[in-house]
């Protein structure tokens, strides 16, 4: 279970950095409180009942409560974000004094982009919450109030700017179960290696037949395309971020022939990984 509110407070605000490889050891879910995570620096893969997605630098991440989900490392870079969790209570009278349903369509999609001018807003907005909320003084009761006040600034922010993006988001064809959830964690987990539908079946506890029946139906896809396309995410990160060749990132991302990934990359992306390289530099 994600770590509650601490004790009689209604919001939480952190700041952390780890190592690349960091990833939560099991599925989270958060009874007591909705997230949003503000991504300064690597990339990160998050599985949920719903979506598997990714985050990179400048992205913004929203988590209802009751969502289970786990997040492993999307590339070897550093992984350091500002977190900040509220208590459905703090945020009761938003809707309300808006008119809308404002909140349940920001959490509705729970991967944002923006522009850079607004981008730049949101995570000073993040930074300056952070100043106050470290130095806070609970005695005073009004720093909640600046808290909610700030907060709801944000909010607004990212209802009215913020950006899906659907190349970066892989929406599952039913709610994941939370055996086949394990599963697709032990894919993102071990993509680099030789790995077979009876090692995934292991993973969530299954036969081969039943396991690769309920995994078709809720992802909507077989177990080998869904492979498939964990390792090509992969592949599509370091073309973006490294100048190492294209054999060698082939070879390290679980592609025995790299040959063969150059031409599902191709079918998959209607581009060569060279033409990716140079489209996106």
């Amino acid at each position: 279970m994600a770590l509650p509110l601490p004790r009689g407070r209604h919001i939480q605000i952190y700041h952390r950095r780890m190592e690349g490889n960091y990833e939560m050891p099991s599925m989270e879910v958060a009874q007591d409180h909705y997230s949003l995570g503000f991504m300064i620096h690597g990339d990160r893969r998050i599985i949920t009942p719903t979506a598997t997605y990714d985050l990179h630098e400048g992205y913004v991440s929203a988590l209802a409560p009751y969502i289970y989900h786990r997040t492993v490392p999307g590339s070897n870079e550093y992984y350091e974000n500002t977190l900040l969790k509220f208590s459905p209570s703090f945020v009761s009278d938003f809707d309300e004094k808006l008119g809308g349903r404002i909140l349940e369509q920001i959490y509705e999609f729970p991967v944002k982009r923006f522009d850079e001018k607004i981008r730049t807003q949101i995570f000073d907005l993040a930074g300056h919450m952070l100043d106050i909320y470290e130095n806070k003084d609970y005695k005073k009761n009004y720093t909640e109030f600046r808290l909610k006040n700030l907060l709801y600034e944000m909010l607004l922010l990212i209802h009215e700017n913020g950006k899906r993006d659907d190349e970066n988001i892989t929406s599952h064809n039913l709610s994941l179960t939370k055996e086949i959830m394990e599963a697709v964690y032990f894919m993102e987990k071990n993509y680099m290696n030789p790995i077979s539908i009876k090692d995934a079946a292991d993973a969530a506890g299954y036969s081969v037949s039943y396991f690769s029946r309920l995994f078709a139906a809720q992802l909507g896809i077989p177990f080998s395309e869904y492979l498939q396309a964990v390792r090509l995410n992969h592949v599509k990160q370091e073309l973006l971020k490294t100048d190492r060749s294209i054999v060698d990132i082939a070879l390290d991302n679980g592609f025995v022939y790299p040959g063969n990934m150059s031409s599902v990359f191709r079918k998959r992306f209607g581009m060569t990984p060279i033409q990716f390289r140079q489209k996106k530099n």
